[in-house]
């Protein structure tokens, strides 16, 4: 029930952040040649993803890291790890709804691309190199949402019981899918995108859709009533 409620209350703030990326998105691509990389890497994964469908290992190899991931950051002790091209767990201490979503809105191997670029970056100019960087990072970003949506499409996965049901992990998963990908595009295109305005504009807009919705709700309940006090 906790759950349930939880979801209910995210709901506006969920609708709100999907609209506002959608928004950051699509400002980012009017701007052609430097979202050309980004548009060139996505499309080379479409092609091998649609192309391939069947070929799944390297999708539960980042399923799995990300549960393991999560688990690092909670302080949650990491019993076994196994992988194959079908599927794999990860056997753990403990679990949380954090550990059991992480896969479905972290997206693993462009994090990690991000980092060893990062990295690189601090010992090197890799400024002539970003281009590169920004078409690896669509290609994994991706990989990412097409895999994922095919999970979710799919039948219905553990984890998302385990986190605390379907209603509730969709919540979360659409919420966070959305700010990690607004925030992607932040370091991709720093001077494009205002991480100020992006929060002012979820924050406006959940208002708005959380008032829709009471307004909506209440006024079934008023024609309800009217219906059975004449029955």
């Amino acid at each position: 029930m906790a759950r349930t409620l939880t979801a209910l209350a995210l709901t506006p703030f969920t609708a709100a952040s999907i609209l506002a990326t959608a928004a950051l998105l699509f400002t980012a691509l009017t701007r052609y040649n430097a979202a050309l990389p980004l548009l060139a890497g996505a499309a080379l994964y479409s092609l091998l993803h649609f192309h391939r469908p069947g070929n799944r290992f390297f999708y539960v190899l980042a399923h799995e890291l990300s549960h393991a991931l999560a688990a690092l950051m909670s302080g949650v002790k990491i019993r076994k790890i196994s992988v194959r091209r079908n599927g794999g767990y990860v056997a753990l201490n403990s679990g949380s709804a954090f550990i059991s979503l992480a896969p479905y809105f972290i997206p693993f191997y462009a994090v990690a691309a991000g980092a060893a670029y990062a990295v690189a970056a601090f010992f090197a100019d890799m400024s002539p190199f970003r281009p590169v960087f920004t078409g690896i990072a669509g290609f994994f970003l991706a990989f990412h949402v097409l895999n994922t949506g095919d999970v979710l499409a799919g039948p219905r996965q553990s984890d998302l019981t385990r986190a605390g049901g379907v209603f509730f992990s969709f919540a979360v998963v659409l919420l966070l899918n959305s700010l990690a990908l607004a925030l992607a595009l932040k370091l991709l295109f720093p001077e494009l995108v205002s991480l100020k305005g992006y929060a002012a504009s979820v924050w406006s807009n959940a208002g708005r859709i959380a008032d829709g919705a009471i307004s909506a709700a209440s006024y079934c309940a008023n024609v309800a009533r009217i219906y059975l006090r004449k029955g």
